[in-house]
């Protein structure tokens, strides 16, 4: 499969494209997005759309501490002494 991918200036509008010959007398998908230069990514990066800032943030958070595991520990001792009856 050929498939050309480049960058084109929009002038009032419109956009030419300019196919090679062997494209000629077929079906093709146009697929039209913005494009993000350089400097817009630097300047994503900068409000932390970069994933390893984004990374960095989630692991700061301390999800457990002294006082959500003790009761867990408490249980864990209760269960610890129960009696497995065998059938």
């Amino acid at each position: 499969m050929e498939a050309l991918r480049d960058i084109y200036a929009v002038e009032n509008h419109r956009i030419v494209i300019d196919l090679p010959k062997s494209f000629n007398h077929t079906e093709v998908e146009i697929i039209i997005l913005p494009f993000e230069n350089t400097q817009q990514r630097q300047k994503n990066k900068t409000f932390g759309t970069d994933k390893e800032e984004r990374l960095k943030k989630l692991l700061s958070v301390n999800v457990w501490n002294d006082d959500d595991i003790l009761p867990i520990i408490e249980s864990q001792k209760i269960i610890n002494q129960w009696k497995i009856e065998e059938f």
